[in-house]
C-alpha cells in the first residue's frame, strides 16, 4: 500500500504552517487534532523571509551569515515554543519542528509534496487585514501538492466550540 510520503506511516506527516499569528496558532490546533486523528506525526514550519535584493547589497546587515542563521535560529525556536504549547493537549503526537528561509508559499507548497494534509491559517500578520484570505493562503490551496485546510480566525465572541 502506498502511504504517499514513504512506505511506512511513521514517514506520514499533517504539515502545518506556523507564522506567529492568532490565526497560525489556530492552525496549529486543528494540525495536532487532524494528526492524531490520521494517526500522523505533525511538521510544523515557519519561514524566515528575506528581500533578495537586500541580500545582494554588501554591507546590508542581511547580507551577513550569521544573522541570516540567528534569524532562522530564533525562528525555530517560536515555532518550538508554539508546537510545545498547543501540543500538550495532544500529547501522542509527535512532532517536528523546522524553520527555512524563502517566502511562506513556496515553503509550505515544497513541504507539502508527500504529505497527507497541509494546514494554514487564512490570515497570517499580513497587512491587509479586510481580505477573506490571505496571499499565503491563497497561493498554498492553488499550487500545493496534497489537500489544503484553511482554519479562519475565531468569530469575536464565540466559544471555540461553537465556532
Amino acid at each position: 500500500m502506498d502511504t504517499g510520503a514513504g512506505d511506512k506511516p511513521s514517514d506520514r506527516v499533517v504539515v502545518v504552517g506556523v507564522d506567529g499569528s492568532d490565526a497560525g496558532r489556530r492552525a496549529l490546533r486543528w494540525a495536532f487534532e487532524e494528526a492524531r486523528f490520521r494517526g500522523l506525526r505533525l511538521r510544523a514550519i515557519g519561514v524566515v523571509q528575506l528581500h533578495l535584493v537586500a541580500l545582494s547589497v554588501p554591507g546590508y546587515p542581511y547580507a551577513d551569515e550569521t544573522y541570516i542563521n540567528e534569524l532562522v535560529a530564533a525562528t525555530r525556536e517560536e515555532v518550538a515554543k508554539e508546537v510545545a504549547e498547543a501540543g500538550a493537549d495532544w500529547p501522542g503526537v509527535e512532532a517536528e519542528v523546522e524553520a527555512v528561509l524563502g517566502t511562506p508559499a513556496e515553503a509550505l507548497v515544497e513541504a507539502s509534496e508527500g504529505a497527507e494534509l497541509l494546514v494554514v491559517g487564512s490570515r497570517g500578520r499580513g497587512g491587509f487585514s479586510g481580505l477573506l484570505l490571505g496571499s499565503v493562503s491563497q497561493q498554498v490551496v492553488s499550487h500545493a501538492h496534497v489537500p489544503v485546510l484553511v482554519v479562519r480566525p475565531q468569530r469575536p465572541g464565540k466559544a471555540p466550540a461553537e465556532d
